[in-house]
């Protein structure tokens, strides 16, 4: 769970077309005061299940589905359509990039939190793939 989460993380960070968001886990030691003032999009793992595995060569390859929250905070005069489309336009197409299926998403409507003085969306997407462990390259050879 920790490389999937790790591999998304990077790709929200590593993105070059829209360097005006940043991209935090649930769990960082940030606090929200501390972040950007403008845009963050944090993302939080909520479940993973690992499917029976079947054999390939040394190791054997695990089907995977795994759940996570992404939310995007921005300003709370940020209009709802912005947030929507930085969303469905940045956001979706990065996940979309990931080694994974996404295959379900499940979106709330904008909401203000007034304890964070934020504009909150967020939504729930679901992601199948196929966990295959590293083999150690010294271990092979030896």
């Amino acid at each position: 769970m920790n490389e999937l989460l790790n591999m998304l993380l990077n790709l929200l960070k590593n993105q070059q077309d829209y360097p005006f968001f940043e991209a935090y886990p649930s769990f960082d030691a940030v606090p929200v005061s501390s972040k950007s003032h403008k845009l963050f999009v944090v993302l939080s793992p909520e479940c993973f299940q690992l499917h029976q595995a079947f054999p390939d060569g040394n190791s054997g390859i695990a089907p995977f589905t795994a759940t996570f929250r992404i939310s995007v905070l921005a300003p709370p005069v940020t209009p709802g359509e912005k947030l929507l489309e930085f969303f469905y336009s940045v956001l979706v197409p990065i996940l979309h990039s990931a080694n994974c299926f996404l295959y379900e998403m499940q979106s709330d409507v904008p909401k203000t939190d007034s304890r964070l003085q934020k504009l909150v969306y967020s939504a729930s997407f679901r992601l199948k793939g196929v966990y295959v462990p590293e083999t150690d390259s010294q271990e092979e050879s030896a």
